[in-house]
């Protein structure tokens, strides 16, 4: 059952990359103790560069990996400013005796327009490798996808404008949320472009190791078979403030349930 830990805890790292494309609020406490939002004068965007998430993922109560989400500086990706964006994942030392998982996944969305221009994929998982390297030029309806270093790069058409599925978190962040709605997103996830369903389910106060929470609980419907895979459901609690951060997330498979739990946060420009 180790491998299982190993795989599920890097998919479930990313777990905060996809599904989110408009979600929670924040409304706050900061780790071991209450926490206010900023004064009127803020940003209305729930992120910004600086902002970092480290996540513990379990098997269950059997600790598999750690998961990091991060907004680095601002970037230009062909003549564009981007957002670039971050989530790694890695599987501890005992896990890495069984199932070894070193991933990341990167991906720069424009700061005006808000459209994924480049999604890099790293993926180590076992004796597992998958690189991809996805260019998208979204004024000309296509996208760029080389699936390994020194491969021919295959060109995708695509209707624009998408979302990569690391990208649609942080888009999702920024859209408004009630319970009972469902937010839909354009989603590219390599070679093929669906719509992005996230259902607001209820809210809820809930303890992680980083603080306690008012959070919005959702649930991504994904037809991916990537990191969102459809072997069981899929929740996300997020923030019920303007930040919308992850805090707790919860994947029940027919094997059991994997959680990743936010441990610590710095958020941007501090």
């Amino acid at each position: 059952m180790i491998p299982f830990i190993a795989h599920h805890s890097a998919h479930l790292a990313l777990l905060v990359a996809v599904g989110l494309s408009s979600v929670v609020t924040l409304n706050g406490f900061a780790a071991g103790g209450s926490y206010k939002s900023d004064s009127a004068g803020e940003s209305n965007r729930p992120f910004s560069p600086g902002e970092k998430l480290d996540f513990k993922v379990y098997f269950e109560f059997i600790l598999g990996g750690d998961a990091t989400m991060e907004v680095a500086p601002l970037e230009e990706v062909n003549g564009r400013l981007c957002y670039r964006f971050t989530s790694t994942a890695r599987s501890t030392r005992t896990v890495d005796k069984f199932y070894k998982v070193r991933d990341r996944i990167e991906s720069w969305r424009e700061i005006d327009g808000g459209s994924s221009r480049r999604y890099f994929k790293q993926l180590r998982e076992g004796k597992w490798v998958d690189d991809k390297v996805v260019e998208y030029f979204q004024e000309d309806s296509l996208a760029l996808l080389q699936k390994k270093a020194g491969a021919p790069i295959d060109t995708l058409r695509l209707t624009p404008p998408v979302q990569d599925v690391l990208s649609a978190f942080y888009y999702f962040r920024e859209c408004s949320l009630t319970v009972g709605q469902s937010p839909r997103i354009p989603l590219h996830d390599i070679d093929k472009q669906y719509i992005l369903e996230v259902r607001a389910l209820r809210k809820e106060r809930i303890e992680v190791p980083a603080g306690t929470f008012d959070c919005i609980v959702v649930e991504p419907l994904l037809k991916s078979s990537g990191i969102f895979r459809r072997e069981g459901s899929l929740h996300i609690w997020l923030t019920d403030d303007h930040r919308r951060m992850p805090v707790l997330m919860q994947s029940k498979l027919y094997f059991g349930r994997v959680w990743a739990k936010l441990v610590d946060y710095k958020l941007g420009g501090e």
